[in-house]
């Protein structure tokens, strides 16, 4: 049968679109394909690029904020840099709070293997079509993937990284594992990451004991921690409850915003009601820092009770539950990193002690820093928390510094350095290094040289002639010097012949001049080996090191009478004479006792290591000499009631430096009082004295007075004719030149002067060099 004409154009018509229509499909599938192989290769090429992990290891990814505690094992201070980072194990979390956060986060939490593709699909869709990326549609795997191991980048290439580490931990770990793991690693704004961190911060309490209330309120801030944080901060308004409001010191530094007049005198009620301590108070009044309390945030409301209604969706509540939670009056409590009333002096010495304590131990410098601040570490400190507070009384109280005055920085002078240590273990139980100052990292002049005056006398001279087989009988002649280059003069009078222990009493300039020089006949060699001495003390400000080590400060001026370019620090006189208290034995100052990982493993036990000195013999005689020193000599103003206590005091030419070094058989101190620019102080001689007699007084408050250690054999007793009393020696040795203390020869006295109106000041007189040489030492203190 013949077909028709129209026909055969209608089928030749519809084979053209049938055609068209294939070639169409044929397209779209290999475009479809190239697409996939495409997106597979982006895909291979983003896991090929992305680092291996040990997802087993899970925790030790999870970095710790580092504590510091005290003598006790009390917190002192999490050392928060940035941020506040506080692990807790999941069976401490409720597990209502638990559940909170897989409703709002990942419903399909225990049904999917890392990636609920339902969601993801959707949330590709919408971040195509928005170019934005910004639905993410992440899974509680996903974003511990995103806060271990990516980063914040929102891009399809982070998220196929997050999908292929997540597939490694579901393999992996178990639900429980990775649910503690996101809510320990999560941010939750205010620089608290984790949930105990976040606890503590808004409620002040562990992630233990939140209600469901608090708990939904703090699981909602993931998902935009700025916006639905629990709290604003705002001004401290002048008719608030200043005694109970929240209150929050926010350092200028961190804001645009600036001190008002009305922000001083709220700070000067807060310090009167005991909330600030001095420290912040000196803050806020130089406009260092500015007072603010919280405000309650409405969007941190709507999100908890959004996340409410959600758990009550899945099951997770009843409806009473759910409405007591939405109900519940929450109240913002805010939680203290740090122990108020004592400044930064100790925490950031222990700080320093650490990262050399790390850095010997083989880890690099930013390592060291991380470890210290993230490492989640340990550090048990010798801090006696009591005396630390004690001390920081003491020195801010103004009646211990006369002539205080304000220097061009507004800082207060004089300033101090003060050190208290265990002599018995080298441990800090406490130290001070200014007066007035707050905030961290500020100078500490207690581990700052100055010069120590005749402060060095028994540490520099004296021990050295006994550990020389001198004794404590030796006569030396306590006159004016008439020839030679230098020529220390003493302000207190002389004494003509007398003996080692009347010269150190009586704190003679001249003899202790002479007894360094009778060192040795080469000048060069008795002062190198009174520098050898103080060095084996831990003394290191008195030589340069370089690739030529060289000796600085080798004189007599330094090396005897203290007139040292660059000084010593009060720390390290407190170890010094700390030896002479410790029979002999040299241990180094520290502040650390033990620090401990995050997983409690021991990484650092100080040993306390000792180093002989001297023998406890010459120890004990030189002890014996000091007490002396604060019973009749020089030292009367540091005498503490109803204690035996050794020392002895040091003041510097013009009067820029008042120190007092001593010991009791319990503890040493060491005190140094000066002006920060080197100015004359207005009390020189007594300062340092009266202040070390306070603060000793309160250390030793509740201990008994006992005599110091004598060496059960080794000495002997010998009584000196000429010098009327009995001395102590060291077995095989004997005073020498006992005949001259028959000369009896003292001084001629000086012609009066003929009357004038011009006065004469004794006590300042000097050699012929100019008063700024380091050579004309006179003071005698």
């Amino acid at each position: 049968m013949n077909r028709r004409p129209q026909d055969s154009k209608a089928d030749k018509a519809v084979l053209r679109w049938s055609s068209a229509f294939k070639i169409l499909f044929l397209l779209i599938v290999i475009v479809g394909v190239m697409a996939v192989g495409s997106l597979a290769a982006f895909a291979i090429a983003a896991i090929e690029k992305s680092p291996e992990v040990d997802v087993h290891n899970i925790r030790a990814l999870i970095s710790e904020t580092s504590e510091i505690y005290d003598k006790d094992d009390e917190p002192v201070e999490k050392l928060v840099q940035n941020e506040f980072k506080d692990y807790v194990s999941l069976d401490k979390i409720p597990k209502s709070v638990q559940q909170a956060a897989i409703a709002i986060e990942d419903e399909r939490f225990y049904q999917h293997n890392g990636v609920d593709f339902r969601r993801l699909g959707s949330s590709m869709w919408e971040n195509i079509r928005a170019k934005d990326f910004s639905s993410g549609a992440s899974t509680i795997t996903m974003q511990v993937a995103k806060n271990l191991f990516t980063t914040q980048e929102k891009s399809i290439e982070r998220k196929l990284k997050d999908i292929y580490y997540s597939f490694q931990m579901e393999s992996n770990l178990s639900k429980d594992q990775i649910l503690e793991a996101y809510l320990n690693s999560a941010s939750f704004s205010k620089g608290a990451v984790g949930i105990q961190a976040a606890a503590k911060t808004f409620f002040d309490k562990d992630a233990s004991e939140l209600s469901l209330a608090e708990g939904a309120m703090i699981v909602g801030i993931t998902n935009r921690p700025s916006t639905y944080t629990p709290y604003n901060m705002v001004p401290v308004d002048e008719n608030a409850d200043l005694e109970n409001i929240n209150l929050i010191l926010l350092p200028t530094s961190t804001t645009n915003e600036e001190s008002t007049d009305e922000e001083k005198e709220i700070g000067q009620q807060l310090a009167d009601l005991g909330r600030i301590d001095n420290f912040d108070l000196q803050q806020v009044q130089k406009g260092e820092i500015l007072l603010r309390t919280t405000q309650e945030n409405p969007k941190a409301k709507e999100r908890q009770e959004l996340i409410l209604r959600q758990m009550l969706k899945l099951g997770m509540i009843d409806a009473d539950t759910e409405e007591a939670a939405r109900n519940e009056d929450i109240q913002i409590k805010l939680g203290e990193t740090r122990t108020k009333g004592i400044s930064s002096y100790y925490v950031d010495a222990v700080k320093d002690e650490v990262l050399e304590i790390l850095e010997e131990k083989g880890h690099s410098k930013e390592e060291a820093q991380n470890l210290l601040y993230n490492g989640g570490l340990k550090i048990h400190t010798s801090l006696n928390l009591d005396m630390q507070k004690d001390l920081e009384n003491r020195v801010n109280d103004n009646r211990y510094f006369p002539g205080r005055h304000y220097d061009e920085n507004g800082i207060i002078q004089p300033q101090v350095g003060v050190v208290i240590l265990d002599q018995h273990t080298g441990s800090v139980a406490a130290i001070v290094g200014g007066r007035g100052i707050g905030g961290n990292n500020i100078l500490n002049r207690a581990k700052n040289p100055r010069q120590p005056g005749s402060s060095i006398k028994p540490i520099g001279p004296y021990l050295t002639l006994l550990n020389n087989n001198g004794t404590a009988g030796d006569v030396f002649r306590d006159l004016p010097l008439t020839s030679g280059p230098y020529r220390p003069k003493n302000s207190t009078g002389y004494q003509g012949y007398t003996t080692v222990r009347r010269l150190l009493i009586k704190s003679s300039n001249v003899g202790a001049y002479l007894v360094g020089k009778s060192l040795d006949p080469d000048a060069d060699k008795a002062n190198v080996m009174m520098a050898n001495t103080l060095q084996s003390m831990g003394v290191t400000s008195i030589i340069t090191t370089d690739d030529n080590p060289k000796y600085n400060d080798i004189n007599f001026s330094s090396m005897t009478l203290g007139g040292m370019t660059y000084g010593i620090s009060p720390l390290q006189m407190a170890g010094a004479f700390a030896t002479l208290a410790n029979e002999g034995n040299y241990i180094k100052p520290s502040f650390v006792d033990s620090i401990e990982d995050m997983s409690g493993e021991e990484l650092y036990k100080n040993a306390h290591e000792e180093k002989q000195i001297t023998s406890p013999q010459n120890a004990f005689i030189l002890t014996n000499i000091l007490e002396d020193v604060v019973r009749r000599g020089t030292g009367t103003y540091a005498n503490i009631s109803g204690m035996h206590e050794a020392g002895k005091t040091g003041t510097t030419n013009d009067k820029k430096d008042s120190w007092f070094v001593g010991y009791t058989p319990y503890y040493t101190g060491s005190v140094w009082i000066g002006n920060d620019d080197s100015t004359p102080l207005a009390d020189h001689s007594r300062m340092a004295a009266r202040l070390w007699r306070a603060i000793m007084t309160d250390v030793h408050e509740d201990l008994e007075d006992k005599a110091f250690d004598q060496p059960e054999d080794g000495l002997y007793t010998r009584y000196l004719p000429g010098a009327g009393y009995r001395e102590y020696f060291a077995d095989d040795t004997a005073p020498s030149r006992l005949k001259d203390l028959y000369k009896n020869v003292k001084p001629k006295p000086k012609p009066k002067p003929k009357e004038t109106n011009d006065s004469d000041d004794s006590s300042s007189s000097g050699s012929s060099s100019s008063s700024n040489n380091n050579d004309n030492n006179n003071n005698n203190d």
